[in-house]
């Protein structure tokens, strides 16, 4: 093998290694051998890779380096009647996430606590264990957090970790009467109204596996996340979904099962569709030209919502496009691959 392909290939191998190498930082309260539970690990391989010679001393703040083949999620033990706790390790700014408990639970007061946001959490009587989809807000600093588990008074914490998300800056210029449609009052009240679609509705999940995309042939003029500056202002908000470039007149269809919410006119998001998905997760189709489905009306995935339009708080004709979890906007593009 030449020595520059070989070098490269020691890079990589070195570089996949890295990667893999991941590390977790000791919270008051671990123990040796709750971290390696969490991790699908043993106390005697996690003692051995950190040259830890006695398990019982270790102390807050230490970071151990966990195996190469530690699972993506964390299982932590409850105290009964639950078992435990299934979430990732850690969650990404502007992304949504899945939460399992398991347990014999016999009333409605089971709830998840995360970021100031409380959660309810749903039976799947066909698995038999109690599901969540969590949220992490775009704007959310990164670093360690809790999720708290309440039950019947009781309360037990779990610790979880924020990462940046990779966002980018967009820099917009709105003419006066564009302008004019930011009115605090108009965007207070439907921001409002996208709450409330998203969350006093409980229903159950209506979709299995990955959502479809709301238009063919998508074009992705602006991305989620994308730090915005409105005529030369500071970047305080964000964009809070996909915005796909079309022709006024394009088909909009609905990407997973779910009720009608919303469907009429906004004074800022122009011609508007909500549609409730279940476990609180809401979809959003903002600017239309024409909407063509009713506020209680069920659909199904692939069935026909409205049409690509630019009115409302517009520059030109494009689909903005939202998924919301408890009303809090999340990145709609890892749904197309595999939803919560």
């Amino acid at each position: 093998m030449e020595p520059v392909r070989a070098l490269i290939v020691v890079l990589l191998l070195v570089m996949g290694l890295a990667k893999a190498q991941e590390s977790y930082t000791v919270q008051p309260g671990d123990t040796l051998f709750s971290i390696a539970r969490r991790y699908g690990t043993t106390l005697a391989q996690l003692a051995e890779i950190n040259g830890i010679a006695d398990p019982s001393k270790i102390t807050a703040g230490q970071v151990l380096r966990l195996p190469a083949d530690a699972p993506a999620f964390q299982r932590v033990p409850l105290m009964a009647p639950l078992e435990f706790i299934e979430l990732p390790r850690d969650v990404v700014q502007g992304r949504a996430f899945l939460v399992k408990v398991a347990g014999a639970v016999e009333d409605a007061s089971l709830q998840l606590r995360f970021l100031n946001t409380r959660y309810s959490i749903f039976l799947l009587p066909a698995e038999g264990i109690y599901q969540a989809i969590l949220a992490v807000p775009a704007l959310q600093p990164a670093g360690a957090y809790v999720l708290v588990v309440a039950y019947q008074g009781r309360e037990e914490r779990v610790n979880l970790r924020v990462s940046a998300g990779a966002y980018g800056r967009q820099q917009l210029t709105l003419s006066p009467a564009t302008e004019a449609l930011l009115k605090p009052e108009w965007v207070r009240s439907e921001r409002e109204r996208l709450v409330d679609a998203c969350t006093t509705d409980n229903l159950q999940k209506r979709w299995n596996g990955p959502w479809k995309g709301p238009i063919s042939r998508p074009r992705i003029t602006t991305f989620f996340g994308t730090r915005r500056s409105y005529n030369g202002g500071p970047f305080r908000s964000y964009h809070e979904g996909l915005d796909y470039g079309a022709p006024v007149g394009t088909p909009v269809y609905a990407p997973a099962d779910g009720v009608v919410a919303i469907a009429e006119p906004l004074k800022v998001r122009g011609n508007s569709i909500v549609i409730n998905h279940g476990m609180n997760v809401c979809s959003g189709y903002w600017h239309l030209a024409k909407i063509g489905v009713k506020a209680g009306q069920a659909v199904k995935a692939g069935e026909l919502l409205g049409y690509v339009g630019t009115t409302g708080l517009s520059t030109g004709p494009h689909l903005h496009y939202e998924i919301r979890v408890q009303g809090i906007p999340v990145d709609p593009a890892p749904w197309y691959k595999s939803a919560p």
